[in-house]
């Protein structure tokens, strides 16, 4: 029971451009204990995910400077970001879409408009809470 009260909060790196959409998670996974850093820009997300190793990642396809697929390209080429759970969240949601993110290494991919509790469950079942 003393674990469960004293767990450190775990780390989520949200790599979304659509600022309300990032306040929104931000402080849904707040009130739930965790810990989150925001960028609104992809290569940005690829230098937080390498200096912080956060223990999940929520990425964006259309990001302003690189899509999301090369987000999740390059975290997956690196030593160091290759672990880390990325669960998907975006708008596209054709089948093609899809499989494009689970084949590039995503760990959950979750469609728009955002469901917070398709969210939390998600992210729970990548994070094995």
């Amino acid at each position: 029971m003393f674990k469960k009260l004293f767990k450190k909060s775990k780390t989520i790196l949200v790599i979304e451009d659509d600022d309300s959409v990032a306040h929104t998670i931000e402080i849904a996974l707040n009130a739930k204990g965790y810990k989150i850093l925001r960028t609104s820009k992809g290569h940005e997300g690829i230098r937080m995910a390498m200096t912080h190793v956060p223990q999940a990642i929520i990425l964006d396809i259309r990001l302003p400077d690189i899509d999301g697929w090369q987000v999740l390209n390059n975290l997956k080429a690196t030593d160091k970001a290759k672990n880390i759970p990325v669960l998907v969240l975006t708008q596209l949601n054709q089948l093609g879409d899809i499989n494009t993110g689970f084949g590039l290494g995503a760990a959950s991919y979750v469609t728009k408009p955002l469901d917070l509790n398709k969210l939390y469950a998600k992210l729970a079942e990548i994070l094995d809470e």
